[in-house]
C-alpha cells in the first residue's frame, strides 16, 4: 500500500450551501471589533478587551499561515502529512491528523468561506462562553468531523474547518433560533431553519456521494455540537435545580467541624458555596475541583437523595 496520498479528492467546505451568507443588519463597528445586534439583546455578553485576546482571530491567522505554507514547494508533502486520512491514523498512528486537518484548505475560496462562517457565528459564541470554552468547542466539533470521516470516508483524505463551522452554526441556532440571517444577502431565514436545512442537505448529499465535499464531516461537527450543547443544557438544569432547592433548605451544611452561624446568613453562605462550585465545574471541569469542594458537593447530593427529590422530575 503506497504511502503517498492524493490530496484534494474531498474537502470539508460549506461553499455550496453557505455561498454568500450574511447577517441581516448584522453588525456595527466599534473600536474593539464588531458586535451583532438585532432582535436579541447582546448587551450582557462579555466583550473581548483586545483583538489579540480573541481566539477566533488567532484561529483565522493560524489557518491563513497554514494555507500559505501549503503553497510552498514542500506544501504538498506537509499537506499529505497533516490532512486527515483515517486509514493512516489506524495503520500508521497518525493521530495528530484528527486535529491538524482542520487547519488545511484546498483553495483560497475554501479558506475564505470557512473563516467567514467561523468569524460570523463564532465571535458571538466566544463572547458568550469565553475563549477557553469556545476553543474546546471548536476542537470538539473538528473531532466530531474526524470521527464521522472514520465511518464514511476511511480511505479518503479530508481537509478543512467546515466541521467546526457547521458545529458553530448549530450552536448559534440552538442559542438564538429566531435570529434572522440573510442567505446570499437576499433571502431572510431564521438561524434554526438554516441549521436544519444544511443538516438535511449534507445528509442527502452525503448519501448520494460524489464530488469532493466531505458532507458527513459536516454532520460530524454538528453531532459533536449537539452533544456538547445537550450536556450544557443538562448541567444548567441540574444547577438551577440545586439553586432552587438550596433556597428552601433550612438545614445548614457543615464540613469537618466548620461552625455555622445559625442566623439567616448561613443559608446564603451555603448557597454561595454550591453556586461557586457549579460555576467552577462549568468553566474548568469536575476534575479541577479541590477535595474540599468535592466533599461539599457530595454532602449536598447525599442530603438531596435523603430528601427523596429527583432533579429529573423537574419541568
Amino acid at each position: 500500500m503506497s504511502g503517498r496520498v492524493k490530496i484534494g479528492r474531498m474537502v470539508s467546505c460549506p461553499q455550496r450551501a453557505f455561498s454568500l451568507l450574511s447577517m441581516e443588519k448584522l453588525a456595527r463597528f466599534e473600536p474593539w471589533g464588531i458586535t451583532m445586534y438585532g432582535n436579541r439583546d447582546y448587551s450582557g455578553y462579555k466583550r473581548q478587551s483586545s483583538l489579540l485576546n480573541n481566539v477566533i482571530l488567532r484561529l483565522i491567522i493560524a489557518n491563513a499561515i497554514m494555507f500559505i505554507i501549503a503553497q510552498l514547494p514542500v506544501g504538498r508533502q506537509i499537506t499529505a502529512y497533516l490532512a486527515l486520512t483515517p486509514r493512516l491514523v489506524v495503520t500508521r498512528g497518525y493521530v495528530w491528523q484528527m486535529l491538524t486537518y482542520m487547519f488545511l484548505h484546498g483553495s483560497l475560496m475554501h479558506l475564505g468561506l470557512n473563516m467567514f462562517v467561523i468569524w460570523m457565528f463564532g465571535r458571538t459564541l466566544e463572547q458568550v462562553w469565553g475563549s477557553s470554552r469556545f476553543l474546546r468547542f471548536y476542537l470538539a466539533c473538528g473531532l466530531g468531523g474526524a470521527f464521522f470521516s472514520f465511518l464514511f470516508a476511511f480511505n479518503t483524505p479530508v481537509i478543512g474547518a467546515s466541521a467546526a463551522s457547521y458545529g458553530m452554526l448549530l450552536a448559534f441556532a440552538i442559542m438564538f433560533p429566531n435570529q434572522r440571517l440573510l442567505l446570499w444577502f437576499v433571502v431572510p431565514v431564521k438561524a434554526r431553519t438554516l441549521a436544519i436545512g444544511l443538516a438535511l442537505l449534507s445528509l442527502v448529499m452525503g448519501i448520494r456521494g460524489g464530488g469532493n465535499i466531505a458532507h458527513f464531516a459536516h454532520l460530524g461537527g454538528m453531532a459533536a455540537a449537539l452533544i456538547m450543547m445537550r450536556g450544557e443544557y443538562q448541567f444548567r438544569r441540574f444547577r438551577n435545580f440545586i439553586k432552587k432547592k438550596l433556597s428552601k433548605i433550612p438545614v445548614k451544611i457543615s464540613f469537618h467541624g466548620e461552625k455555622q452561624d445559625p442566623s439567616a446568613g448561613g443559608q446564603e453562605s451555603d448557597m454561595d458555596k454550591i453556586n461557586s462550585i457549579l460555576d467552577k465545574i462549568s468553566a474548568k471541569g469536575y476534575e479541577n475541583l479541590s477535595e474540599t469542594e468535592r466533599r461539599i458537593l457530595e454532602q449536598y447530593s447525599e442530603q438531596e437523595r435523603d430528601s427523596g427529590d429527583d432533579p429529573e422530575t423537574l419541568n
